[in-house]
Order: C-alpha cells, then sequence, then structure tokens
C-alpha cells in the first residue's frame, strides 16, 4: 500500500495516518512526527533500521506501561475482551498467565501448547531457548480453546487470513478494551508486567522472576514491573518535614 510523508522521512498510509491522528490527536501526533522525523535526520543508520514509522510511534508510547495491579480489573478486561472475541481474551489469558513477550506468543501453533504441560519457545528478543510451565487452569483453556482446530493452525489467526495477527492489531484489540473499563497507561506488555507484578506480589522472590524475565539484574526486574515506583510512592506518604 501506497505511503505518503508526513514529514521529513516519515511516512505513513492513509489508514496508518487516520488512526495516530484518533489516538493521539493533531498536536501529540506531530510532537511524535516531529521527533521521529529529528532522529531520523540526525542518524543515518537509524533512518534504515526503523521499517515502520508507524510501529515505531506506537511502541514509543507503550514504553511507559504499567501492570494490572487490581484483580477486579483484570476481571473486566477478560469479559470486555469475551464479548468481542474469545481469541482476543484467550490472548489475554495466556499473555497474564505465561508471562511471555507479545512476540512469542502471537505466532504460537496449537501443538505447540495442546496436550503440553510446557512451553517450549526459542524467544524472538534474546534467541533463547525458554521452558514455561503452562498451569493446570490454563491447560483446562487450552483444551476448550483448540477443540476444533488443527495441530497446525495459529492459536490466535487474524479472521480475513490463516497467519496470525500482527502485534499492532494486537495493541489496537488489548488497548481499546483497557480503554472501555478504565485501565490507564496500558499497552502489550502489561500482561507481561501484570503476570510479574503478581508473580512476586504471591511468591516475594525478585530472583526467581528475574530468572524467568532473563533479567541481569534484579532491580531491573523489579523497576520492569512497577515495584519500585510503589515503594518509593509508600515510602513518600506519610513522609513530612
Amino acid at each position: 500500500m501506497e505511503k505518503t510523508e508526513y514529514m521529513t522521512h516519515v511516512f505513513f498510509t492513509k489508514g496508518e495516518y487516520m488512526y495516530l491522528l484518533k489516538k493521539y490527536g493533531d498536536y501529540e501526533l506531530h510532537k511524535k512526527m516531529q521527533e521521529l522525523s529529528l532522529s531520523k535526520q540526525k542518524s543515518l543508520k537509524r533512518r534504515y533500521e526503523i521499517k515502520s514509522d508507524y510501529h515505531a510511534i506506537i511502541s514509543k508510547g507503550m514504553q511507559t506501561v504499567q501492570p494490572i495491579r487490581d484483580k477486579y480489573l483484570i476481571e473486566a478486561m477478560k469479559q470486555e475482551l469475551k464479548k468481542v472475541s474469545y481469541r482476543n481474551y484467550f490472548l489475554f489469558v495466556m499473555g497474564i498467565n505465561t508471562g511471555l513477550r507479545i512476540s512469542d506468543l502471537l505466532p504460537l501453533r496449537v501443538a505447540d501448547v495442546k496436550d503440553q504441560t510446557h512451553i517450549v519457545i526459542k524467544e524472538t528478543k534474546t534467541r533463547k531457548i525458554k521452558r514455561f510451565l503452562i498451569n493446570l487452569e490454563l491447560r483446562n483453556l487450552i483444551f476448550e480453546y483448540t477443540l476444533n482446530m488443527h495441530m497446525n493452525d495459529y492459536l490466535f489467526p487474524s479472521h480475513k487470513t490463516d497467519l496470525p495477527i500482527k502485534r499492532v492489531q494486537a495493541y489496537k484489540i488489548l488497548s481499546q478494551a483497557a480503554n472501555n473499563v478504565g485501565i490507564k497507561d496500558f499497552g502489550t506488555h502489561s500482561l507481561r508486567k501484570t503476570f510479574g507484578f503478581w508473580h512476586y506480589t504471591m511468591h516475594k522472590n525478585v530472583a526467581l522472576l528475574q530468572d524467568i524475565f532473563n533479567h541481569s539484574s534484579p532491580d531491573i526486574t523489579l523497576r520492569y514491573i512497577g515495584i519500585n515506583q510503589d515503594i518509593v510512592d509508600k515510602s513518600l506518604e506519610h513522609f513530612s518535614l
């Protein structure tokens, strides 16, 4: 599809531009495009590294997302997604129960999870082999969800093709549902962060979670799941001089 240059070195299709305009508004989108344009003008390497300006702007907006800290909102999110599509509901439940990145969830096939106790994948980001336990409740849900699917089918197929939905589409689906139930600072990383937040809340074992996430230090893990900020906020709540 043909793309138009909306600012120096910043290209979108008409559909991409209209979606971004609706999402951010004219002023905020102009600011984001300006930042992207300046970074490309300063660095020829960056100009070639960015394959999609649309995805670059969406991804930048997803960097400060938070976990869902309220179980009532997790349940509300499930119900909101289920109203539209069981696939969308299943994607959310898989994400918050496995801690997998969205880039590792979307390519999964039925054979990767059906009748399995673990998901074994090569992580897209790290290229390392990881083994994730499928809890009993999730196993039952997988059985129900895949009942009439073939082993080679993708778990999260597009309604238009047999291929898995794209990350941008997953973001649109999940963020719309989050917006509808009043969840703020949400993005696709919120699924993984929600898994991490509640795992730490239940077990208080940062070393274990650090290993699951393959982080280089406990501080990175605590910061990633938003615990550091919670601790800081709590320490300042009654601090007064």
